[in-house]
Order: C-alpha cells, then sequence, then structure tokens
C-alpha cells in the first residue's frame, strides 16, 4: 500500500473539516462579539459621518448602497450573493491550494509516485 503522506508536510495533511473550519468560526465569533460591544457601547454616530434619521451607524452602508440601488430585490440578491461568497471563501480556497491539476494552484502537492 503506497503513503500518501510522503512528500507532504503536516500543514497539507491537517483536515480542512473540522480543524480549519473551527478556526474560522472561532474568529467569526470574536468579531460578531466585538461588533456587539461596538454596537452596545457606541450607539450614536460618529461626528464625521453624516447621520440619516432612524439609520443607527452600524448600517449605514446598507442605506448607501439602498440609496444608489433603488431596486430592492438587486440589492437583496447582491446581499445575499456576497453573504454566500464569504461562507464559502474558505472552501473556494481550499481547493485553489491543494489541487495539483489547477494553473491557479498556490501550493504544488507532489504527484503520486
Amino acid at each position: 500500500m503506497k503513503d500518501y503522506t510522503q512528500g507532504r508536510t503536516p500543514e497539507m495533511l491537517e483536515p480542512f473539516f473540522p480543524n480549519e473550519m473551527f478556526r474560522h468560526i472561532i474568529v467569526s465569533c470574536f468579531l460578531l462579539a466585538v461588533e456587539c460591544i461596538a454596537v452596545i457601547f457606541l450607539p450614536f454616530s460618529f461626528p464625521f459621518i453624516e447621520k440619516y434619521a432612524g439609520v443607527p451607524w452600524f448600517g449605514l452602508p446598507f442605506y448607501e448602497l439602498h440609496k444608489y440601488l433603488q431596486n430592492d430585490l438587486l440589492l437583496i440578491v447582491i446581499m445575499v450573493f456576497c453573504a454566500l461568497f464569504l461562507i464559502s471563501w474558505p472552501f473556494l480556497e481550499n481547493a485553489f491550494r491543494y489541487n495539483p491539476k489547477n494553473k491557479l494552484s498556490l501550493k504544488k502537492v507532489p504527484a503520486n509516485e
């Protein structure tokens, strides 16, 4: 039987799921906690941002995007696409990084002999 661990670093042999997903979940939870703390302790707008009536400071990017895109359906589609892209980014990165047939691959996996 062939040993598939030869010529590969421990980083390449580490499973993406659950190890890498666990790291992404920890970072996401930390960033979510930081944002929640910021919303609780900084509910007022910053003086260098123009305050719109009824829009909290953390909703301003969505308000600005809605101002430029008058179509509500297009706005929702763009936000859902961006959310799905950000969620799938770790899987896409892993596929590009360790695929030996991919020309865009950052790390080349040695061919099995």
